[in-house]
């Protein structure tokens, strides 16, 4: 996998000088090794000579141009996995030190615990029917216990000068925002970006429907859910760095790329079944699909893929909403 744009180098040397500072200097790095699967921080593990284990994340630096909804999202992912470990039975791996003070590394970064297991997308397929089942209907029931935290006010949980006091004007902010980041880098969308704009903002009213802000992950899909191999037990749900106060219903696991049965069984609520569920979900797939054409040209991928899928996602829901 090429390194991506948005992530930083960090040698062993710096890294030895990161676990001294947060650490101890008593602490010996016996192994050191790039984590290749996330698309956007670096990570690093970090193996030490006491048998402790810690990964290293570290943000993009501010020379490196990211959409306006991924700013200050390192923060947001170290305050979310606090407030998880507070108030859920969500594992996830513990923060030990959250640096933003540029001394050691020109960009923020932090150290958390290492989650062991193998990511159920690497996983599932040699996983039996009974042993998939099991594993999705608990990750419905963490989604549940996400879902349950109620914020203040609607939006990007690290952006709160961009935060709203409905969900309709924080959609419409960050439809906006994602919009501007296109035009900004002159990414030629299937459709012209005020059409795109007018045509989604037609069935927004449905989004007063959202009567409280309640924590939503946005990303839990199987790459971040981390499984013992023996056990089949979940070990870790990672990445919480995109989650927001909105709609439970905005999760991915409730259409974006499918619907799984035993995540909504676990979940224990059926959220597509109110009210306009069908045109909320649809405007929240609208909006994966922008974001994931537009972060092509932000990333600088190779493979286009992505984008060329993304742009026929995206016009099949723009249809289906005016049909």
């Amino acid at each position: 996998m090429p390194f991506a744009l948005s992530k930083t180098r960090v040698s062993r040397e710096i890294a030895q000088a990161v676990v001294d500072a947060h650490l101890g200097t008593q602490r010996t790095m016996s192994a050191y090794t790039e984590l290749t699967d996330g698309m956007y921080n670096a990570a690093y593990l970090i193996e030490l000579a006491s048998g402790l284990k810690t990964v290293l994340k570290v943000a993009p630096t501010d020379a490196v141009k990211v959409l306006r909804y991924e700013k200050g999202i390192m923060r947001a992912e170290v305050e979310v996995l606090r407030l998880l470990r507070a108030r859920t039975e969500v594992p996830v791996p513990e923060v030990f030190a959250y640096d933003t003070s540029r001394r050691l590394i020109d960009n923020d970064y932090y150290l958390m615990s290492y989650v062991p297991g193998v990511s159920l997308f690497k996983l599932r397929r040699s996983l039996s029917a009974n042993d998939r089942h099991a594993i999705d209907f608990r990750t419905g029931q963490y989604l549940r216990q996400i879902n349950s935290i109620e914020g203040r006010a609607y939006g990007y949980f690290a952006q709160s000068k961009h935060q709203r006091p409905t969900w309709r004007e924080a959609f419409d902010t960050m439809l906006g925002h994602v919009l501007q980041d296109g035009r900004d880098a002159g990414v030629e969308l299937p459709l012209p970006y005020a059409e795109i704009d007018a045509r989604l903002a037609a069935h927004f009213a449905c989004l007063e429907q959202v009567a409280a802000p309640a924590l939503v992950h946005w990303d839990l899909w199987d790459g971040n859910i981390f499984v013992d191999p023996e056990t089949k037990m979940i070990t870790g749900i990672l990445d919480c760095e995109r989650a927001l106060w909105g709609d439970p219903l905005m999760e991915i696991n409730f259409g974006a790329f499918g619907v799984n049965p035993a995540v909504r069984e676990g979940y224990g609520v059926d959220l597509l079944a109110g009210p306009d569920a069908r045109t909320r979900r649809a405007l929240y797939n609208a909006y994966l699909w922008l974001i994931m054409i537009i972060e092509c040209t932000y990333r600088g991928y190779d493979n286009r893929q992505q984008e060329q899928r993304a742009r026929a996602k995206l016009v099949d829901e723009i249809d289906a909403l005016g049909a």
